[in-house]
């Protein structure tokens, strides 16, 4: 690990494929547990969540950060996320969950497309 990784953000990207036509379902539960868990999950090192609809409503993705990999682990370890866990189970086929670190960002030239 470089040393500017041991103070970026631990980043996850969750590409969550719904049950047959459970797109929206999904998103709403996710929508509305990120605002239910806000708080406690803050408290755990949670810096926040982007969610995204592939364009062909196959899948739902999320980018999840944390302040490190340690304030992850404790916050999957609590109760609240094991209801999310529970909750969300009904409404996937399944989910992947890959960590990545930032090397790099770009901007357009801010002509509007």
């Amino acid at each position: 690990m470089t040393g500017s990784q041991k103070h970026s953000p631990f980043i996850l990207i969750n590409t969550f494929t719904p049950v047959e036509g459970g797109i929206d379902a999904l998103a709403a539960f996710q929508i509305d547990e990120m605002q239910d868990m806000r708080a406690e999950a803050a408290s755990h090192g949670w810096r926040g969540n982007e969610v995204y609809r592939t364009r062909d409503g196959a899948s739902l993705i999320v980018v999840t950060r944390f302040r490190s990999a340690e304030a992850k682990e404790s916050w999957v370890e609590t109760d609240r996320f094991r209801r999310h866990v529970e909750g969300i189970a009904p409404l996937i086929k399944g989910v992947v969950s890959v960590p990545v670190a930032l090397i790099a960002t770009h901007s357009g030239s801010g002509d509007a497309d």
